[in-house]
């Protein structure tokens, strides 16, 4: 949790393979994060993970995640388009993470969901 909160230089991240779950607050706060690499072995996201990443524009979030905390993208307000699991794919979902203005324009399928 926290691991990485409020690194405000930070401008990218690759989470690698051994990593199964990103933290609450992971990233909370990195301000220049523009990208974030997240691999198939992750399959949790805490809440608020992502919360405050204004220069966020993208990210992907593989098919592997099944359980996603909230407001983990509130305050991203770079962002333009998610790539997320069919699961998260509802205006109560965009909300509960902090997506209401990307709903449902913004939201695409990962690769691996066959789309």
């Amino acid at each position: 949790d926290g691991a990485f909160s409020g690194c405000s230089s930070l401008t990218s991240a690759t989470i690698p393979d051994s990593v199964t779950s990103i933290g609450d607050g992971a990233f909370s706060g990195c301000s220049s994060l523009t990208s974030v690499t997240t691999p198939e072995s992750v399959t949790s996201i805490g809440d608020n993970a992502f919360r405050g990443c204004s220069s966020l524009t993208s990210i992907t979030i593989p098919d592997s995640v099944t359980s996603i905390g909230k407001d983990v993208f509130f305050l991203c307000s770079s962002l333009k388009e998610i790539t997320i699991p069919q699961a998260f794919h509802s205006e109560v979902e965009a909300s509960r993470l902090g997506l209401d203005g990307l709903w449902p324009d913004g939201f695409a399928l990962p690769d691996s969901a066959g789309n």
